[in-house]
């Protein structure tokens, strides 16, 4: 039981986007032992409200950020919708923490079934496809995976 509330508990924090651009909703996969995940709510973003502390810093490009959707699909869809990284629930949680967060519980903490398996591109991918979809508008510079770079990009203008 207590596996199962850190599963369901896990979906609701971590962060990995499967076809939000297509902008159409997935059916529920089926879970592990039967119980099917809820898909989150549609929320809509704005680019114009969320700007990043420091727009070099988060700097990542449009490529990157469809690596990471490409890198979803293929990794992340198992267990995860892209709504769930642009929820409110989502946003509560991430906003007072920063990319650098978000990329080590990705780098270390997913796949659920091979924990630590995503090279470091395939996560800062991951991270960049999550920001844009939170607002964060694509740069001509890719997102570096140096911890001190993620750390300097603060999520609080995901804030609904």
């Amino acid at each position: 039981m207590k596996l199962l509330k850190a599963v369901l508990s896990l979906l609701f924090i971590v962060v990995l986007p499967a076809c939000a651009s297509s902008g159409a909703a997935e059916p529920a996969p089926a879970r592990a032992g039967g119980v099917a995940a809820m898909p989150a709510a549609p929320v809509e973003t704005h680019a114009a409200t969320a700007q990043p502390a420091s727009a070099e810093a988060a700097s990542f490009s449009a490529a990157q950020a469809d690596r990471g959707r490409d890198t979803f699909r293929a990794t992340c869809t198992e267990c995860h919708y892209s709504s769930e990284f642009s929820d409110s629930q989502f946003k509560f949680k991430w906003s007072r923490r920063s990319a650098g967060n978000l990329y080590q519980m990705i780098q270390t903490q997913m796949p659920e079934t091979a924990p630590g398996s995503l090279s470091s591109e395939e996560a800062v991918d991951l991270v960049s496809y999550i920001l844009r979809m939170n607002g964060f508008e694509p740069g001509s510079a890719e997102l570096s995976s140096e911890r001190a770079v993620l750390d300097a990009v603060s999520l609080a203008s995901i804030r609904n």
